[in-house]
């Protein structure tokens, strides 16, 4: 199992709830908007209009118009406490304005119709999904003072405010009289334990429930593979594995009590326990399942998990890593599901903190008294055990990603720490491989033996329990006599008993758990063995005990995180059948890394263990250097088996499932008051925004300004205890160190500058060469899907805007180039995949998406795109380069004019040192491209060289071009002409002004204009004086969100108009991938030639940029023409084979890289 990072859920935007007879959100707005205009209103507020309604005196309704929703990239659907799914959590603020009835959220899909959340808050409280908290703000309690005493030792001004504290801690809180308060009034569980009721039971008792149901497991995928951690060369396309969004939450999911056994050994299910419910983390956050590290996703944590019975008690889960992982799958079928789905593995641990619900010692349920007895006594401890199994990966099953679970709580009583609870020996495997295991224990009081079989039962692929096959189960003693064979210890002297397994209604009621009865005296010191007896003379051991009956446990948990220059110690305990066992010997063996490598843990010290059975190892950390820096993994994990063995003459052996595994961070060093975002924070949070994409939705990690903005809440995750669950990052794989010092850029958070080399700058330009490609895809697939003689106007802008992003492409790989790097086109990793960001942060919260040709698409991706930056319209860098503009065509007609290195360092220094960040495309190649260059440029020229050394006749030119001579790329071959390169770029697309739409040399549109004539529908004019009086009938061009005050003049849409008509495109499907088209089918084999075509244009562009510049014009315009015909052919393509083209849905480009297989 694999995690992620994420830290909170977000919010998003609004539609109604899903159901047939549901209207659109746009539908509703359409209403109001309409309503509004027609209809003379005084909003204001009125006590009967509720949920963010607005009053409206005229119609004496309530108008939602005004709900307010947070913009949302991508909506996370949640389940109403109505009993309805909504899209998103805004969708759900407008059903409960439009129906004036609270609605409020339970959880996320899967929903289920019986469960509405008013069960997870009681006292009056509302449960809220977003805060995991139930909200209190409904009671509403009066000003005046009444005190009274409550049961929690507390005095409170009133009843009502009493009230409130229960609400607010979800804890009964009763009167109890009034002030004086007398405390012994105040403990009703210590006047239990003072009575006769609370003493029958004796401290030696051991009582249990058991459990069954579901659980959650929706880890992130991304960080399961180590090299998707470098920044540098992450692809999200490469390995993203089963669950990429993941958003690594775990929690037990309908789990109800199913029997409980008592201190003499019955087993009920009419308990009235029986058939509660299950906490897991209903009521908070949900738990968190986390790994040690990439290198160790064997030895998972859950963090932050409640557990307890509803009504009865819950406390908190203390992290433990899961243990005894094996494939338990059994079948035919078991070959065709994933690992996850075989594997079965346990969690064993402890519940802390537990909160008891004190109204459960008036129900008559003799577990709940005993449980309740055995509290009374010092010592009391209550164990869990989770036996996980099942896991549904495939995220196309309604199941994903969800597993079953059984469990048991035992309530014992201790003095010394018990890390199986109350089991103190065990059956292994017999060939050695660990994983599948019996733990048991024998009561000497009842005369039995209890053993869980669990872990060691197996399933089909649906998860049902297949029973034994092959031959009866015995559970024998294994006397070491001679010439004994396995089947005569099925004979009455040493067989203890059949053990019968049953089928799922068995398992899910038992937990696997079977009791036989024996003679505790004759086995204390003997080992014992389960046999399955195939034939009358054909026996195998299933799982045995060891013959020297040692049993070795970790008391902490077996995996820890340490900084360089620590020292800590791991406690262990040991049996020999199962009563404590002294003068056992451990000792660990590194097993990763290999020896070769050097060693940064040091073993202090290791004393055997004393009469108590437990033993310590003492570890001592160093600096273990950055042995994975290059995949941009923190320090080292190391990992050490435990080898065990009886007194010093003892024979050695390694303990099975015992790995202790530590992940040791490397030293880290800051200064406060100079940590900067580009230096020190940056790739930190670029690497988590990869690997934890599902954090989108909350926060942006890679953008400077989303991370500004949302200070408060990273402040108050870093600052988390790290046991809860909103604790930052919630991986748990940042150093001490850095986490200070994100904290101290927190509270200071200076921009610093890009690190200015010449690698930084040529993986810049790569990326930029990246971005310039990624948004061709998207207005291809418009363009294609527009029909042969429709919407000829709007068809020819966006071709426009095609070739200038071709252009756009060549010019950045005509700059890396000149500065001596290698344009790289030819690997699957440069594809992005749709829907996805815009690679290099840009434009943070774009979704590029493909689709067919609409306003909609236009306005939200394309102008996205596009986008002018309006932040930097008024900086130095910017005017300068609406100045060199002109130089640009001079310099084209080999009339360049003066050194401008000076002058843009000059400019970029005023920039940098501002709180500015690269948004638009246009900012980065401000902000990361041409500023870093002119560094470097500067500090070369000191000493006579540059940093254009590039072969300038690998570069692409006019030559190779089949458009007009200027609008043809031209070669870099120094720093002028590389601004000139950068400001085409800039003024034509992503850069472009946003207080002039036309470019000022050719009176061209920017790309973003061109758009917005689309989405208005009329062309862009100046209106100036003369056009006053019928000017403002028309809307103005208002690119920014507010207005520019430095822009001189103004522009309308004042011109023809610009048709657009629905009717003449192709109804062709969203976001397309291969697998959207069944195999064989035609539209299949169209989109299998189109990305045939598309990969040989990648490659031969690649060869174009690399050396083979005329290969452009011979070959690559030849392949671009293909490109178009399979494109067209494919949006006429009905997905179904009987399928009309004009009703669709059709088939769309895929754009994937294909790399064709060598015969």
């Amino acid at each position: 199992m694999r995690v992620l990072g994420v830290i909170l859920l977000g919010c998003t935007l609004l539609l109604p709830a899903i159901s047939s007879n549901s209207q659109s959100a746009e539908d509703h707005r359409h209403h109001y908007s309409e309503q509004a205009q027609s209809e003379p209103t005084d909003r204001r507020a009125d006590p009967q209009c509720k949920y963010g309604g607005v009053y409206d005196r005229a119609t004496g309704r309530c108008n939602c118009f005004d709900v307010a929703c947070t913009h949302e990239a991508q909506p996370l659907p949640v389940c109403g406490s109505n009993g309805k799914k909504y899209p998103s959590r805004c969708a759900m603020k407008v059903a409960a304005c439009l129906t004036q009835q609270p609605i409020h959220s339970v959880g996320h899909p899967p929903c289920d119709p019986s469960e509405t959340g008013l069960d997870r808050c009681k006292y009056g409280g509302v449960y809220d999904a977003e805060t995991g908290r139930c909200d209190c703000r409904r009671i509403s309690c009066p000003h005046t003072l009444h005190p009274v005493c409550g049961s929690d030792r507390t005095q409170y001004d009133s009843e009502c405010a009493m009230k409130v504290a229960a609400c607010l801690t979800q804890q009964p809180i009763h009167s109890v009289g009034h002030p004086p308060c007398d405390s012994s009034d105040t403990d009703p569980i210590g006047e239990y334990c003072k009575s006769e009721e609370a003493k029958v039971i004796s401290s030696s008792a051991i009582v249990r429930l058991n459990f069954a149901g579901r659980f959650l497991a929706d880890v992130s995928t991304y960080n399961n593979n180590r090299t998707n951690f470098n920044i540098s060369t992450f692809d999200p396309q490469r390995d993203p594995e089963w669950n990429p969004k993941g958003t690594n939450d775990f929690r037990l999911v309908n789990c109800y009590v199913t029997q409980v056994c008592l201190a003499d050994g019955t087993c009920s299910t009419l308990d009235k326990t029986v058939g509660k419910r299950i906490i897991g983390s209903d009521s908070t956050t949900t738990g968190k399942l986390v790994d040690l590290d990439t290198d160790d996703q064997t030895q998972s944590q859950i963090w932050g998990l409640q557990v307890g019975v509803d009504g009865f008690f819950k406390g908190d889960f203390t992290p433990r890593s899961f243990n005894h992982m094996h494939d338990a799958c059994e079948g035919l079928k078991c070959p065709t599901v994933s690992g996850m789905t075989r594997f079965s593995a346990i969690f064993f641990s402890t519940l802390q903190n537990v909160q008891w619900v004190e109204e459960s010692l008036s129900e008559h349920s003799e577990f709940v008294k005993q449980v309740m007895s055995l509290r009374c006594k010092p010592g009391f401890q209550l164990h869990i055990k989770l036996n996980v199994y099942n896991m549904i990966v495939v995220s196309e099953s309604p199941d994903f990603p969800y597993g079953r679970v059984t469990g048991t709580i035992f309530a014992k009583v201790s003095e010394t720490p018990h890390p199986y609870g109350p089991y103190n020996r065990m059956l292994w495997d017999p060939s050695g491989t660990g994983g599948r295991h019996v733990p048991f224990y024998v009561d000497s009081k009842r005369n039995k033996v209890v053993l869980d079989f669990a872990n060691s039962m197996t399933f089909d692929i649906r998860g049902n329990v297949v029973g034994p096959s092959g031959g009866s189960l015995y559970l024998t003693q294994c006397k070491p006599l001679p010439k004994l064979t396995l089947c005569e210890l099925l004979e009455e002297a040493y067989n203890l008993g059949q053990i019968n397994l049953g089928r799922n209604d068995w398992f899910n009621v038992t937990a696997g758990i079977v009791e036989l009865s024996v003679n505790p005296k004759a086995i204390e010191s003997t080992q014992l063995v389960v046999i399955q007896q195939k034939t009358p003379t054909h026996c195998e051991r299933l799982v045995e005990e060891r013959q020297d009956g040692l049993f070795v446990q970790a008391i902490d948990d077996r995996v820890a995180r340490k900084e360089p220059d620590e020292e800590w110690q791991m406690q262990f305990r040991t049996f020999r059948f199962g009563r404590l066992a002294k003068e056992v010997f451990i000792r660990p063996i590194q097993t990763r890394p290999n020896k070769t490598r050097q060693h940064a843990i040091t073993i202090d010290s290791t004393e055997p263990s004393s009469d108590n059975g437990i033993l310590t190892i003492k570890f001592k950390s160093e600096d273990p250097g950055e042995p994975r820096k290059e995949q941009q993994l923190d320090g080292q994990v190391y990992m050490y088996d435990i080898m065990a063995k009886m007194g010093d003459d003892g024979s050695e052996f390694t303990v099975l499932d015992l790995t202790v595994a530590v992940h040791l961070f490397s030293q880290y060093t800051f200064t406060e008051g100079e940590v900067t975002w580009y230096e020190h924070v940056y790739p930190i949070f670029q690497q988590y925004a990869n690997l934890y994409p599902s954090m989108k939705q909350i926060i942006n990690l890679a953008s400077y300004d989303d991370v500004k903005w949302k200070m408060k809440l990273l402040k108050h995750a870093l600052n988390l205890p790290e046991k809860d669950p909103n604790y930052m990052p919630v991986t748990r794989d940042l150093s001490k160190n850095k986490r200070r010092m994100i904290l101290s850029w927190l509270d200071d958070p200076k921009l610093g500058t890009p690190t200015n080399t010449l690698e930084e700058l040529k993986k810049t330009l790569q990326i930029a060469l990246q971005i310039e490609l990624s948004t061709i895809p998207p207005y291809l697939s418009a363009l294609f899907s527009i029909k042969h003689g429709e919407n000829i106007e709007v068809a020819a802008l966006i071709k426009s805007v095609v070739v200038d992003e071709m252009k756009h492409m060549t010019l950045a790989s005509n700059i890396l180039n000149a500065i001596g790097g290698s344009p790289n086109l030819n690997i699957s990793s440069i594809v992005p995949s749709y829907p996805g960001p815009l690679p290099g942060g840009a434009n943070p919260g774009l979704v590029l998406k493909l689709a067919k040709c609409s306003l909609n698409q236009i306005r939200t991706v394309f102008q996205g795109i596009e986008r002018p930056n309006c932040e930097m319209v008024d900086s130095d860098v910017v005017e300068y380069l609406r100045i060199n503009k002109k130089r640009v065509m001079k310099y084209k007609s080999g009339k360049p004019e003066g050194n401008t290195v000076q002058d843009i360092l000059k400019h970029c220094q005023k920039i940098t040192s501002s709180t500015l960040t690269p948004q638009t495309i246009g900012a980065i190649y401000m902000i990361q491209i041409l500023c870093p260059m002119a560094q470097l440029e500067r500090n070369l020229q000191k000493n006579g060289n540059t940093l254009f050394t590039g072969d300038i006749t690998k570069q692409i030119t006019y030559r190779q071009w089949l458009g007009h001579y200027h609008d043809s790329p031209f070669a870099v071959s120094d720093f002028d002409s590389a601004v000139d390169a950068i400001t085409i770029i800039a003024s034509e697309g992503e850069g472009s002004d946003p207080c002039h739409p036309f470019d000022v040399e050719t009176n061209k549109l920017s790309h973003y204009s061109k758009f917005a004539e689309m989405v208005h529908g009329r062309k862009l004019m100046e209106t100036g004086q003369q056009n006053e009086p019928w000017a403002p009938y028309f809307e103005n061009f208002t690119p920014c969100d507010e207005e520019v005050k430095s822009c001189k003049m103004t522009f309308g849409f004042v011109g023809r108009k610009v048709p657009f008509f629905e009717d003449g495109v192709w109804p062709t499907i969203s976001n397309p991938r291969t697998k959207s088209y069944p195999p064989g089918s035609q539209a299949r084999k169209y989109s299998d030639n189109f990305n045939m075509v598309y990969t040989g244009l990648l490659q031969c562009l690649h060869e174009a940029y690399n050396g083979a510049p005329q290969k452009l014009k011979c070959d690559c315009m030849g392949m671009m023409s293909s490109l178009t015909a399979w494109g067209k052919r494919l949006v006429q393509t009905p997905i179904d084979p009987n399928g009309d083209p004009e009703i669709g849905p059709n088939a769309a480009p895929t754009f994937e890289f294909t790399l064709l297989s060598t015969p």
